[in-house]
């Protein structure tokens, strides 16, 4: 039987959801004149020199990617293995992972410092480079975002009468299709999902001349690292929803999907970090002490910050049954994942660009100005602090983020409860 195709009247934005819009868009103008400020005078605007040649935007580049392929990853395996299991997660989940992915692609702009050469990657692309091969990834896994979230969603756009539906129609015989295209998109985008994080780790392990990233392992801690990011994101942002919009969250998959971050933190933070750890401090010490000292001690700030505050922490707080069934822990803990996994992020590459690998001066030119008549401008070490360049480029392209999930909240069907189309702006029955 085919669904009632009268409209839904969704009401426009309230004083909190216009000031909201309102600081997202003054984030993204700013964001676009701090760019055109770094494009007139070029990256000496940013903090990054030749010894740090990345810097904030590649940092929240990796972090972005990484929730974007553990958002998929949630959405999709149940789709994959005909589970219902998590079905009220699957679209905001898929909402995000665009949103984030989005944010990535456009982080990489403003790092190349010539985006007016990016079309030479259409027309002479090296593909020895894992760059190229990264880069293809993220429009792909973009492209197969915005197609699953339509196929998730079009059926019930329909039923709505909304132009989003691009022609479809509302049948029962088209949802059964659908369900059939939805396994081979998730049969799709689960590897493809993996491969993004995966050829973003093995960028990092091929650059030969950055010791601290040699390691085969990288690539199975940066999926590790986006099991525990996307998730605790697609848990924060899905509460959220639910105290601010019409969006409904099953406490029980909740409670469950808590469990599960829990575990994916014990994989990442415990055993990955022993996997990686331990052998180099067996290598480079032979005493009991140093080497426990090597494996348990952080050599910086970012390192701690990462493991207890993003990772033991939060641990503990989802391994205990009677507070794992709480919100506000499944809430805290989540948002504690996603802070941690950024100073990973951080850590990573503050430890990959600190000391050149080089061992006598004269060394690396620094690349900045130079008004002296000594050697300094050569170095062996360096140091990088963002600018305000870009702290306020890098808002205004996660505020676009924000717009997309903001934006699809409210005029896409998110959830579907009990027959019901549910968006920010009301609900329709299906007849």
């Amino acid at each position: 039987m085919a669904a009632d195709s009268s409209r839904i009247a969704i009401p426009a934005f309230g004083t909190k959801g216009k000031l909201w819009l309102g600081l997202l868009a003054s984030l993204m103008v700013a964001g676009l004149a701090a760019w055109g400020y770094q494009l007139t005078t070029g990256l000496v605007a940013t903090g990054m020199r030749n010894v740090f040649s990345w810097g904030l935007y590649i940092m929240m580049f990796v972090l972005f990617v990484g929730l974007s392929a553990g958002g998929l990853i949630i959405s999709s395996a149940p789709k994959f293995f005909h589970s219902h299991r998590y079905e009220g997660f699957a679209r905001l989940g898929v909402l995000v992972s665009l949103a984030c992915i989005t944010v990535a692609g456009l982080l990489i702009l403003p790092d190349i410092g010539r985006p007016e050469r990016l079309y030479q990657f259409f027309t002479s692309p090296d593909f020895r480079s894992p760059m190229v091969w990264d880069f293809g990834i993220v429009i792909l896994y973009g492209v197969l975002n915005l197609w699953y979230l339509w196929l998730l969603t079009r059926r019930d756009l329909a039923a709505r009468g909304s132009p989003l539906a691009l022609g479809v129609d509302d049948t029962d015989a088209g949802r059964e299709r659908d369900r059939t295209l939805m396994f081979w998109t998730a049969a799709l985008a689960l590897p493809t999902a993996v491969a993004l994080h995966s050829v973003t780790g093995w960028i990092f392990a091929t650059q030969i001349g950055r010791g601290d990233w040699f390691s085969p392992l990288v690539a199975p801690v940066f999926i590790a690292k986006a099991l525990v990011s996307g998730l605790g994101l697609l848990l924060v942002v899905s509460i959220l929803a639910d105290r601010l919009t019409n969006y409904e969250v099953n406490r029980e998959e909740l409670t469950s999907l808590g469990k599960l971050l829990g575990i994916f933190l014990a994989l990442h933070v415990v055993y990955l970090l022993a996997a990686e750890r331990l052998p180099h401090a067996w290598a480079n010490h032979f005493e009991f002490w140093a080497i426990t000292e090597s494996f348990l001690i952080g050599e910086s700030v970012y390192f701690w910050l990462w493991t207890v505050v993003g990772g033991a922490v939060p641990l503990v707080m989802l391994m205990i049954p009677s507070l794992r069934k709480r919100v506000s822990v499944i809430f805290t803990a989540s948002l504690l994942a996603v802070f941690g996994t950024m100073f990973e992020g951080i850590r990573l590459v503050f430890t990959g660009y600190e000391v050149a690998n080089i061992n006598l001066p004269p060394g690396i030119s620094l690349g900045g100005e130079y008004a002296g008549i000594t050697t300094g401008i050569w170095a062996t070490a360096g140091a990088y602090t963002p600018t305000l360049v870009e702290v306020v480029v890098t808002l205004g392209i996660v505020a676009f983020g924000a717009l997309i999930v903001t934006l699809g909240l409210k005029y896409v069907p998110i959830q579907r409860v009990d027959g019901q189309y549910a968006t920010d702006g009301g609900t329709q029955e299906r007849q």
